[in-house]
């Protein structure tokens, strides 16, 4: 990166190569989470199935009804839990391909631009100067 891109402060800015790099990190890592939430919301479902199970089989040992009624609330507790998490997994997914078409879209309108200024005979000028009137 050219000593001109750096602002008053002496940090060089974030040049576009390492916004397309942050962008393509941040939808793996989105969809990281989405997967581990997708198989949280499955191990949870199959929980609360195995808990509901588990409320008929004691019901029908007649086990006193207020522990049954307190199984079958915990399975249904778990079952809005994975349903939550699956939610939430979804809506990653949506952000994972959201943060993906964001990249696709930078690359499309600014690639250009950035091989224009890596191939440019001059070097750019510092970015104050460009906000002058």
């Amino acid at each position: 990166m050219p000593a001109s891109n750096k602002n008053s402060s002496g940090r060089a800015d974030l040049a576009y190569r390492e916004l397309k790099r942050e962008v393509v990190k941040l939808a793996r890592d989105v969809m990281r989470g989405a997967d581990d939430q997708k198989v949280l919301a499955s191990r949870l479902a199959e929980g609360a199935r195995n808990v509901g199970r588990t409320a008929d089989n004691i019901a029908s040992l007649n086990v006193d009804a207020a522990t049954v009624a307190e199984t079958r609330e915990l399975a249904q507790a778990m079952k809005g839990l994975g349903e939550s998490a699956n939610g939430y997994a979804n809506r990653a997914d949506t952000t994972s391909r959201t943060a993906e078409y964001v990249g696709r879209e930078a690359a499309r309108f600014h690639e250009g631009i950035q091989q224009a200024v890596d191939n440019a005979p001059v070097q750019m000028a510092d970015r104050t100067w460009y906000a002058q009137e």
